[in-house]
C-alpha cells in the first residue's frame, strides 16, 4: 500500500512538472507568433533580407539549372558575391560562401523554377511542415507511455525552442535534416529499416556530417540501415555526376569542404561559433591571451577525437536504449564539428526529447548514474537555454550539458543495474532483431 501511495505521489509530480512546461511552452508560443508577425510585415517590403540565407541555396539552384555545362560555377565566391549584391542583400556581414554539396543543390533545383520570394515562400513552408512532422513522430519515438500530455510536451519543447525559429527565419535548413533524422531513427523503432536508409541517405548528401549517424547505427548492427544508406547515397551520387560529372563532387571532397570550413571559422567565436573551438577561442581573447590557431585546431581535433571514441566503445559494449543511441550519435555529431552555428542546435532537440521522453516513461526507475532529480534539472537547463536566442556560451553549455546526459545513462550503477534486469532490453532486441 505505501508503494502504491509513493507511485501516485510520484505520477503526480510529473504530471505537474509536465503542466508547468506545457504553461511555459504556451507562454514562448504566444512571445514566438508575435515575432514571426513583425517578421511577415517587414519582409513584405524587403524581399531580398527576408529568409536571407536562403540567397545563396538560390543560387547554387539557378546555378544547376541554368549553368549545367559549367558546374564549377557553383563555388565561385566572386560570382556568389556578385549575385547576392545584384538581389540587394547585405554582404557586409555576412558569411559569403556557399558550401552544401552538389547532390543538394541538384535535388532542389526545381526551385529555381520559382521567383525568389515565391520560392522562399515555399521553402520555409515546406521546412516547417516537415519540421513539426518530425517532432511528432520525435515525440512518438522518444516516449513510449499512454500520457498524451507528456508526447505534447515534447512537441512543444521541440517546436518552440529558438534555433527551430531562427533557422525558419533565416531560410536554412536544419529543420529538414531534423526531419530527415527523427523520420529514419522512427523508422528503424518500427522495423522499417529499409525505408530508414532512405531518409538517412538524403541527410547524408546533404549535409555530410550525419556519416556519424551511419557509423554508430553499424555499431549496433543495424545491418539493413546501414545498407539501405549506402545503396541510396551512392545512387543519388552517381545521379548527381550523370548531370553535373564526378569533378564536382571530388572537388567538393577533396577542396571545398577545408575551405568552407576555414572561411567560417575565421569569421569569430562565440555566439556565432558555439562549439569548444569557438568557446575557447572567446575567452582566451577575452583574458587577454588569445589562443593561436594551431593551439584551436589541436584542442578542437582533440575534444572531437575523444567524444567520438567515447560514443563508440559506448555504443558497441554498454548500449542500453538504442534510443539513447540516437541521441548520442547526433549530440557527439554537433559535438565534435570545428563549427556549431546556433540554427545546427535543431538537431540537438534529437537527445534532448529522448531524454526527456525516456525519464518520463520510466519516472520510478533510475536510468542514469546521474541521480534522477539532478538530472531532470540539467535536463530542463540545457532545454531552458534553447528557449532564448544565443548569447555568449548559453548554446555551448546546452550542447555540452545534453552529451554529459547522454554519456550518464550508459553508466547506471551497478547496484541499480542488478535491481532492474529490464535495463538490457535494448541490447537484447538489437540481437533478436
Amino acid at each position: 500500500m505505501l508503494n502504491a501511495r509513493v507511485g501516485a505521489r510520484s505520477a503526480d509530480n510529473v504530471r505537474t512538472i509536465a503542466a508547468l512546461l506545457m504553461l511555459v511552452a504556451a507562454g514562448f508560443l504566444a512571445i514566438r507568433m508575435v515575432i514571426v508577425y513583425h517578421y511577415t510585415l517587414s519582409y513584405g517590403a524587403d524581399h531580398p533580407r527576408a529568409f536571407s540565407d536562403f540567397n545563396f541555396y538560390y543560387y547554387a539552384f539557378s546555378t544547376v539549372l541554368n549553368s549545367a555545362h559549367d558546374p564549377s560555377l557553383l563555388y565561385n565566391n566572386e560570382r556568389l558575391v556578385s549575385y547576392i549584391s545584384n538581389l540587394g542583400a547585405n554582404t557586409v556581414n555576412d558569411i559569403l560562401i556557399y558550401c552544401y554539396p552538389p547532390q543538394f543543390a541538384l535535388i532542389f533545383s526545381p526551385f529555381a523554377l520559382l521567383p525568389s520570394f515565391a520560392a522562399k515562400l515555399t521553402w520555409v513552408a515546406m521546412s516547417v511542415v516537415l519540421c513539426i512532422v518530425g517532432a511528432i513522430l520525435l515525440a512518438k519515438m522518444a516516449y513510449r507511455g499512454e500520457d498524451k500530455r507528456v508526447t505534447a510536451l515534447l512537441i512543444a519543447v521541440t517546436l518552440l525552442s529558438f534555433p527551430v525559429l531562427h533557422d525558419a527565419y533565416l531560410g536554412q535548413s536544419n529543420e529538414l535534416l531534423f526531419f530527415l533524422l527523427a523520420t529514419a531513427f522512427f523508422l528503424v523503432e518500427r522495423g522499417n529499416r529499409w525505408a530508414a536508409g532512405v531518409f538517412l541517405a538524403l541527410a547524408v548528401v546533404f549535409k555530410v556530417t550525419p556519416l556519424a549517424v551511419v557509423g554508430l547505427l553499424l555499431l549496433r548492427r543495424e545491418w539493413r540501415t546501414v545498407v539501405s544508406t549506402g545503396i541510396w547515397a551512392i545512387a543519388l551520387t552517381l545521379f548527381t555526376a550523370s548531370q553535373l560529372g564526378f569533378r564536382i563532387i571530388w572537388d567538393y571532397f577533396t577542396v571545398e569542404i577545408a575551405r568552407a570550413q576555414t572561411h567560417i571559422v575565421s569569421a569569430g567565436g562565440l555566439p556565432g561559433n558555439s562549439s569548444v573551438r569557438g568557446a575557447l577561442q572567446t575567452v582566451s581573447e577575452r583574458l587577454g591571451m588569445p589562443a593561436s590557431e594551431a593551439t584551436l585546431h589541436a584542442t578542437s581535433t582533440i575534444f572531437a577525437a575523444i567524444v567520438c571514441l567515447l560514443a563508440c566503445y559506448l555504443v558497441l559494449r554498454r548500449s542500453q536504449d538504442r534510443r539513447m543511441d540516437y541521441g548520442l550519435a547526433c549530440i557527439t555529431m554537433l559535438l565534435a564539428a570545428p563549427i556549431l552555428e546556433p540554427i545546427h542546435m535543431v538537431v540537438a532537440l534529437i537527445p534532448l526529447a529522448i531524454l526527456l521522453g525516456t525519464a518520463l516513461e520510466r519516472w520510478d526507475v533510475r536510468q542514469s548514474a546521474i541521480v534522477p532529480r539532478a538530472e531532470i534539472v540539467l535536463l530542463a537547463l540545457a532545454v531552458f537555454l534553447l528557449f532564448f536566442m544565443e548569447r555568449s556560451a548559453m548554446y555551448t553549455v546546452s550542447a555540452l550539458l545534453t552529451w554529459v546526459l547522454c554519456v550518464a545513462r550508459y553508466f547506471l550503477p551497478a547496484s541499480e543495474r542488478r535491481l532492474n534486469p529490464q535495463v538490457d532490453s535494448g541490447r537484447l532486441d538489437s540481437r533478436m532483431l
